[in-house]
């Protein structure tokens, strides 16, 4: 069927579609002739057609899939009905809810605020009969797999962990000793671009001496290399530099879409040790060809990125805020330094250099701020002032005065791009505001007392951009704050982290992980599954080494934003396929949870603790983390149904709030979350097979038309963001 109709991008006509609506009635014919006769009935129109499937559907669900009839009214959610929906009654649970917004127009942001209109079954009914009709051949493909469900010609396969595992052996990662190699000589060659760039234009701290030699001058660099200041002051900023330091091997298009991009000001920022990680090689000498495909796919920019620069919206409404007046979710803020959504946790963004990043990720969700110009890599201006310390002291004062925030995340930016003695200060900062918490409590009645402090957290791409930066000075701070943290109720301390994929953990980054913990920070980390990121097996490869080195997988993040993300965005179908049928595999048992519990305390036994689970119950790795998205809107979820599609193929999905954690008064107000994704799941499986994978292993996800956030996992009880 698929193989019928090669562009999406031109309208079906019934002259090139023959082929398509013979294959869907003979489906229907053998599997549902009643749905056939119905939609074949021209004088079947409008409201008519639509109350004769509802009745036909609502017969068949009844009757033979009551616990799929139970999850459609909302009599039975939970998560234990959703994985007893089969693919047939899923299947007509989705026609239906296509029929109760049949008709319906949806504001699409992808379009700059247009309506689109879903009219499935318009269209699905003016294919059968003959008709011409305007859609595409990704609607078709879509339409095409859900009567094939309907009709049990598609019926879901699990696949086993032995194919799993097999998956997850096609995807290397930076501690392998073949990836080690060809990084080693990689970055040989860029020591050597390194000081032809200092001889050119040397700096106060990094120059050479008149006397040095070539091998002298290479040695110079190399210890400069352990040195952080060194990446950033000589990190790359142009788009002719970065194809430089990547051997030219940038392709025409790529260099013209950065080319583009840095006219347009967005900014370019690599570090030369990020750069290192990137295979320059032709594809015929890499071991694994398209290895640091995740890697390349946040560095360089799509030009969607680049035409939409400039009238990027906002996809999280609580970042547009006013100091002083309630934001999206209904808090009122102290400074623009604070972002809340929830009643017990604020994120806190300081105005010192941890407003800048090692890098610039393309999917950053702070996009919107630097075509704002609120972010930048100026990174000397970026320095507190004198006024800092008086604005800490206020922003502090608002969550000591808070009956509800427990939490603090202390984010950017990049919360270790702040120096040292900033960091220091912004952590002494919150031990005072702890213990004026407790010292306020004393105070109070029982009934009365405030939140206390219970948990701070520090987000962090450094382990990844640059792990050179966790510096003893750091961990001495980290070390510091741990000890007295404990003595004014503090119970966790967390490094959040974003890594997406096995190849960005290095024999540094394993050294600055391991050196966190030792410190008594637990390390968390948030994948963001993009395109690259979401083939078979990866993230379960990733969690694997992540276990490996004493991290905890916390969630794994559906790329959020409208068109400027198209191009990374994986589909809430595949999140959905990758946590059922892969991420399942590093299932925890129930008999571990009390263990669970103990992690985040101990994080200098976090391998060790880790182990004891793996190897107790023979699984390759423990997935604690959560797939979902940020919804835009307040909060995230993995909660949804499809209730419609464009005539392109994007699906419309409405999401349910995630009901096991506190949320802000708002969200009563607030109802369903619609989302229209980016692209079709016809474009997605595109875009897959171009990276070399094998599309048939993916066939299962035209099922996935609904989904369930999974329960907290027991390490991560009472966590709240």
């Amino acid at each position: 069927i698929l193989t019928d109709f090669v562009d999406a991008g031109y309208p079906m006509r019934m002259s090139t579609n023959k082929r398509m609506i013979k294959t869907l009635v003979e489906h229907l014919v053998e599997g549902d002739p009643r749905l056939l006769a119905i939609l074949q009935e021209s004088t079947l129109v409008g409201d008519a057609l639509i109350e004769r499937l509802r009745s036909h559907i609502t017969t068949i669900l009844q009757a033979h899939y009551p616990k799929a009839w139970a999850y459609y009214t909302g009599e039975q959610q939970s998560e234990e009905t959703y994985y007893k929906l089969v693919s047939t009654s899923m299947a007509y649970m989705r026609m239906l809810d296509y029929l109760d917004y049949e008709g319906q127009a949806f504001v699409d942001q992808n379009l700059h605020g247009q309506e689109v209109v879903s009219q499935p079954i318009t269209l699905l009914a003016a294919l059968i009969r003959g008709e011409e009709c305007e859609c595409t051949a990704d609607f078709v493909a879509d339409m095409a797999h859900l009567i094939g469900q309907i009709c049990g010609i598609e019926a879901r396969q699990i696949p086993t962990r032995k194919m799993v595992e097999a998956w997850m052996d096609r995807h290397p990662s930076g501690l392998d000793e073949a990836t080690v190699a060809w990084r080693s000589a990689n970055k040989e060659r860029i020591i050597a671009l390194l000081v032809r760039r200092i001889e050119e234009k040397p700096s106060q701290r990094w120059a050479f001496e008149a006397t040095m030699g070539e091998e002298e001058k290479r040695q110079a660099v190399r210890r400069w290399w352990d040195d952080d200041r060194f990446h950033l002051f000589w990190a790359v900023r142009s788009a002719q530099m970065l194809n430089t330091f990547l051997d030219n091997s940038l392709s025409d298009e790529e260099l013209a879409i950065m080319q583009s991009a840095e006219k347009k000001g967005i900014p370019i920022f690599a570090t030369p040790y990020f750069l290192s990680l990137i295979d320059t090689r032709p594809l015929k000498e890499q071991e694994f060809p398209r290895s640091d495909i995740v890697i390349r796919s946040y560095l360089l920019y799509s030009q969607d990125l680049v035409d939409e620069f400039g009238q990027i919206v906002a996809w999280e409404k609580e970042d547009i805020a006013e100091v002083g007046k309630p934001n999206a979710a209904g808090w009122v803020l102290p400074s623009r330094n604070v972002h809340r959504r929830y009643p017990n946790v604020a994120i806190f963004i300081p105005d010192t250099m941890g407003r800048a990043c090692g890098g610039l990720c393309s999917y950053c969700q702070r996009m919107y701020d630097f075509q704002a110009g609120r972010f930048n890599f100026e990174l000397e201006k970026l320095k507190p002032t004198a006024s800092w310390a008086e604005q800490l002291a206020v922003n502090m004062q608002y969550f000591r005065t808070d009956p509800y925030l427990s939490d603090i995340l202390i984010t950017g930016g990049d919360a270790f791009m702040s120096s040292p003695r900033s960091l220091a200060q912004i952590l002494d900062a919150v031990i005072e505001m702890a213990k004026g918490k407790i010292e306020d409590n004393a105070l109070r009645s029982e009934g009365e007392q405030y939140a206390p402090m219970k948990r701070v957290r520090l987000g962090t791409k450094i382990p990844v951009y640059l792990p050179q930066r966790i510096t003893d000075e750091l961990v001495g701070v980290l070390r510091s704050f741990k000890t007295r943290a404990e003595e004014v109720g503090i119970e966790e301390c967390i490094v959040q982290t974003h890594i997406s994929t096995a190849m960005e953990i290095t024999v540094e980054t394993k050294e600055a992980v391991s050196r966190l913990l030792e410190a008594g920070w637990a390390v968390t980390n948030q994948e963001v599954f993009t395109v690259a990121a979401s083939r078979r097996g990866h993230s379960a490869k990733l969690r694997k080494v992540l276990n490996d080195i004493g991290v905890l997988p916390y969630y794994n993040f559906s790329v959020k934003g409208f068109k400027e993300n198209r191009e990374l965005f994986a589909t809430n179908a595949r999140s959905m396929q990758e946590q059922v049928e892969e991420a399942s595999i590093g299932q925890i048992a129930q008999r571990y949870h009390s263990v669970l519990r103990t992690f985040l305390q101990q994080a200098h036994k976090m391998v060790e603790n880790t182990n004891i689970i793996r190897d107790g119950d023979e699984i390759p790795f423990i997935s604690p983390d959560r797939n979902t998205i940020n919804l835009p809107a307040v909060g995230k979820s993995n909660t949804f149904r499809t209730i419609g599609i464009t005539a392109d193929g994007r699906r419309i999905l409405r999401f349910e709030f995630d009901h096991s954690r506190p949320h802000s008064p708002i969200i009563e107000e607030l109802g369903h979350v619609i989302i229209i994704e980016s692209k079709s799941i016809s474009a997605y499986l595109r875009q897959l097979e171009a990276m070399g994978e094998d599309i048939e292993q993916y066939e299962s996800i035209w099922e996935y038309s609904a989904g369930s956030l999974e329960p907290r996992s027991a390490v991560f009880e009472g966590t709240a963001f």
